[in-house]
This record gives structure tokens, sequence and C-alpha cells, in this order.
């Protein structure tokens, strides 16, 4: 038969107060403080991914001037480049140029023929046919100012005749033709460049 509490020797009661206390603060900790426990680790989880990204943003914050710099100078290289490759083609400014470098040159423009683009991956090549009259040296001079021109101009092509209309003549005249061809940004699918 069950017996009384009473009916136990003290040293059984003491044990059995302390296996019950135990008992009863274990199950207080697991109904009690074990969520506060999970909850706290979960905090701290969080605080240390906080503190990383704190850290990280603050690195950001300290290189800001420098890539500043990096994209300011990145802009200027791409205004430069849109002068050697502009973002689209006029026939009337590469005239323009060609005509002025010519006269420069003492050269006469005698004839400008667009020919069709060729597409590339990141640019266009627009090849123009152009016809020279002038001296052999002026022609020398002409082709160096293209070569120290800020736009992009190849040229290719190139063939010289005596003009003949001035053969039995000593003065040097030249008929010239070649194929200059400039070279324009092609546009991207996303509506071309920013």
């Amino acid at each position: 038969m069950a017996k009384s509490f009473h009916q136990y020797s003290p040293r059984a009661q003491v044990a059995m107060c302390a296996a019950l206390s135990v008992m009863g603060f274990a199950a207080a900790w697991q109904v009690l403080l074990g969520p506060d426990q999970v909850q706290l680790q979960d905090r701290r989880d969080r605080l240390a991914i906080v503190t990383t990204e704190v850290a990280r943003a603050t690195e950001t914050a300290r290189r800001l001037p420098e890539m500043q710099q990096q994209v300011a100078d990145l802009e200027l290289a791409l205004q430069r480049t849109t002068a050697v490759l502009p973002d689209q083609k006029d026939a009337q400014e590469v005239l323009r140029g060609l005509h002025a470098l010519a006269s420069e040159a003492n050269l006469r423009l005698s004839s400008f023929t667009p020919k069709p683009v060729t597409e590339r991956a990141e640019y266009s090549e627009w090849p123009i046919e152009v016809g020279l009259e002038g001296g052999y040296h002026d022609l020398g001079r002409f082709f160096d100012r293209v070569a120290a021109e800020s736009r992009l101009i190849s040229v290719s092509s190139l063939h010289l005749k005596v003009n003949p209309q001035l053969a039995g003549s000593n003065r040097g005249l030249v008929l010239a033709s070649c194929v200059a061809t400039t070279f324009v940004f092609s546009a991207s699918p996303s509506g071309g460049r920013p």
C-alpha cells in the first residue's frame, strides 16, 4: 500500500523534495525559459547578420568617393569614345569634315559616295567612297590629317592615277579614290547607350 509522505524517513523526504524540485525546475525551464532561450539565440544570429551587413555598408560608404571618381573618369572616357565613335551616322558631318581636311591639304573632294553599313556586335562600319584631286604630297598631308582626327576613320582601297587632262604638264596632279570607313556605335536592344 501507499505510504503517506510523513511515513518516509527524513532522508527519503529530502530526496523526494529534491527530486520534485529538480523536476519542477526542469519543467519550468522547458515551459517558461526554453522558448525565450530559442528566441534569444535567433536574435543573436540576426544581430550577427545585421552587424555583418552594417560592416559591409560602412566599407562601401568609405569607398564612395573613390567610386564616384571612377564613375567620373568613366564618363569622361565615354565622352572621348563618343567623339571617336559617335552614336549615329551623320553624312553631312562626315562630308563637312572630309571636305575641310581636303581643303586644308589643297585637294579637291571630287566625289563622296556612302556605301551600305556593315553591322558588328558593338558598332557599325560605314564605308564611304571618296574621290580626291590634287598634288601627290597634298594627298599625303590629307591622309596625315585624317589620321589625326578625333573621329575614327580607316582608309582602304587607295587607287592613284595621273590626271589625264594634265598628262603633259609637270604639275604632278593625281586622281585618287579610296574607301574611308567610319565607325558608329550600334544601338543595343534596350534602346542604345544611356
